[in-house]
């Protein structure tokens, strides 16, 4: 009976190995974030955060998969962002 039970508990606790990695995700694939404008510098990619900052929208950069630089906002303020940054909505 002693012997049944340790290979059920080893059964049930080896995990069958290392877990799976995860999926990858796309490359620009930023979740909740919309990109607003892609830009060929950081310096612009800051200044253009820098803008949307002072009316009051929060905003983010970041480097895409291509190299170029990317101002990411939250979805439901990108028709506010665009009129800040001088686009039609």
């Amino acid at each position: 009976m002693l012997a049944l039970l340790v290979i059920v508990l080893r059964w049930t606790y080896s995990g069958g190995g290392r877990p799976a990695p995860p999926d990858p995700v796309a490359p620009d694939d930023f979740g909740l974030l919309t990109p607003l404008a892609v830009v060929e510098t950081a310096e612009e990619a800051q200044r253009l955060r820098a803008l949307l900052a002072d009316a009051g929208i929060r905003a983010t950069r970041t480097v895409g998969s291509d190299g170029r630089h990317r101002v990411l906002v939250f979805s439901v303020e990108i028709d506010r962002a665009r009129k800040v940054g001088g686009w039609s909505a």
